[in-house]
């Protein structure tokens, strides 16, 4: 079977289709570069609407996911990891929260575009306030052996106190979706090492927890020690 391109008719109409491709590729370009100013947003706590699959695509900035949707089949914003990737990567940069507006503007029409605004003035809000927060808490490196008792309450105390702070400051939504995984994950470390220096008799020391000791013996502390010395140092950066 010939080539397509073995005709002259067929060359011809190949350029013409790849240089409108590239005149498209130029308008979309110029399209997301040209974004008019962000309005002030609304000073409230963060957004607890909707979450659901979306259809609006998030061009690349540093620290960003392609092709991120935004909003859902209802136009209402949709709130998951790769929307505060998103954040991040523009709130990083100098004069970030204007372009991150500008951005947002550009891509959403009402009402993710009034969601999405509120979001990233409250999570910009919020990272100060966590900054300040770290700031008053004074942690002691665990030793490599494992964190004693006293390390892991004031662990969890901390812990607790920020999810908190995100509750308040991003509301339920915004704050399960971009950090609950994470937390649950340290909550649950911490909570095993502690079970691991529980002696057998205490409350917390059932048949099952008797019997991965037995087992396991060794590799199961050593284990549940790096699972909590993990956590630990994620809690404690910027915080000692």
């Amino acid at each position: 079977m010939a080539s397509l391109f073995d005709s002259k008719t067929a060359i011809g109409l190949a350029c013409i289709a790849a240089a409108a491709i590239g005149a498209g590729s130029v308008v979309w370009l110029r399209g997301g570069g040209a974004a008019p100013a962000a309005a002030p947003a609304a000073q409230r706590a963060g957004w607890d609407g909707p979450v659901g699959p979306g259809g609006v695509a998030a061009e690349h900035v540093p620290g960003s996911v392609d092709d991120t949707s935004l909003t859902d089949g209802a136009g209402n914003l949709r709130v998951d990891p790769a929307l505060r990737t998103l954040f991040d990567g523009y709130l990083a940069q100098p004069g970030g929260a204007a372009q991150l507006h500008a951005y947002l503007n550009s891509r959403l029409a009402p009402p993710a575009r009034g969601q999405a605004g509120d979001l990233a003035d409250a999570y910009q809000r919020y990272l100060q306030a966590e900054k300040e927060l770290r700031a008053q808490v004074r942690f002691t490196r665990p030793d490599p052996s494992g964190l004693s008792d006293q390390q892991v309450a004031q662990m969890l105390a901390w812990q607790q106190e920020r999810a908190h702070l995100r509750e308040r400051m991003l509301g339920t939504t915004a704050a399960q979706a971009w950090f609950g995984a994470a937390d649950g994950e340290c909550m649950s470390a911490l909570e095993d090492w502690r079970k691991m220096r529980a002696p057998p008799g205490a409350e917390e020391v059932d048949s099952n927890e008797l019997r991965a000791r037995r087992v396991h013996g060794a590799v199961l502390e050593q284990g549940r020690n790096e699972r909590a010395q993990s956590c630990a140092s994620r809690l404690m950066a910027g915080a000692e």
